[in-house]
């Protein structure tokens, strides 16, 4: 009843402040589902008062909240607060290559034997996906791991044992055959799942590998699950 009196006598910018209250609490409670590692991280007022910014600066342009985030990584990199926690950013990249995977489209997974039949030396390979390749500056799988482990103990443990200055980290994360995987690669592996999700032929991403290294990598792509399928080379097309 007191409710209803009030709204009775509420002025439009006063229904309007509750509108983009109720607003902001439900992008930031989207974001901490998304960026749980952050939200542990930094605490939630530290959080609420991140996400805030984020949502004022680059509000959502779809209905599905699943796709809002996107440049909360990018925002964590220049936010003023956070510029004593350099890693912060790295590590969102990462939560949000995991929220990719989780949410995205199924699709079949490559099977090995049809590329062991396949005579074309410069097949092309569509990337599965929930697949997403970072090149990061910090250790974040380290960091993300740890985090959110639920054990105390084990989790200050952990982030002790976590050295901030070991410098970059390539990581492949895909939802495979297996389910979920966050994936560390080589450099050289990372170079070559790179081009070949970006369309590069086989043969021509192949250059820049060692020969012997080439089938061992190439078949740990396909049981992960990187790639749906392979197409020939336009020019082998019949």
């Amino acid at each position: 009843m007191e409710r209803e009196i009030l709204g009775r006598h509420m002025g439009a910018s006063a229904r309007l402040a509750i509108y983009r209250n109720n607003v902001v609490l439900n992008l930031t409670g989207a974001l901490r589902l998304t960026f749980p590692a952050i939200n542990r991280l930094v605490g939630a007022a530290f959080f609420d008062q991140a996400a805030g910014h984020f949502i004022l600066a680059s509000p959502p342009w779809s209905a599905d909240l699943y796709e809002f985030g996107e440049g909360f990584a990018a925002f964590l990199d220049r936010y003023g607060p956070a510029q004593g926690f350099r890693y912060l950013g790295d590590v969102a990249r990462l939560e949000w290559a995991v929220s990719r995977a989780l949410h995205a489209a199924d699709a079949a997974w490559l099977d090995g034997a049809d590329l062991a039949a396949c005579a074309d030396p410069d097949i092309r390979f569509l990337p599965h996906p929930s697949l997403s390749l970072l090149q990061l500056d910090h250790p974040a799988a380290a960091i993300w791991s740890a985090v959110l482990e639920e054990d105390s103990k084990k989790r200050e443990q952990s982030l002790r044992q976590i050295d901030l200055q070991a410098g970059a980290e390539t990581l492949a994360i895909v939802r495979g055959p297996n389910g979920l995987a966050v994936t560390r690669l080589s450099p050289s592996s990372f170079t070559l799942a790179h081009a070949l999700a970006g369309g590069t032929g086989l043969s021509s991403a192949l250059q820049n590998i060692v020969p012997e290294e080439a089938p061992g990598i190439l078949a740990a792509f396909v049981s992960h699950g990187f790639f749906t399928r392979f197409r020939p080379h336009l020019s082998n097309k019949g």
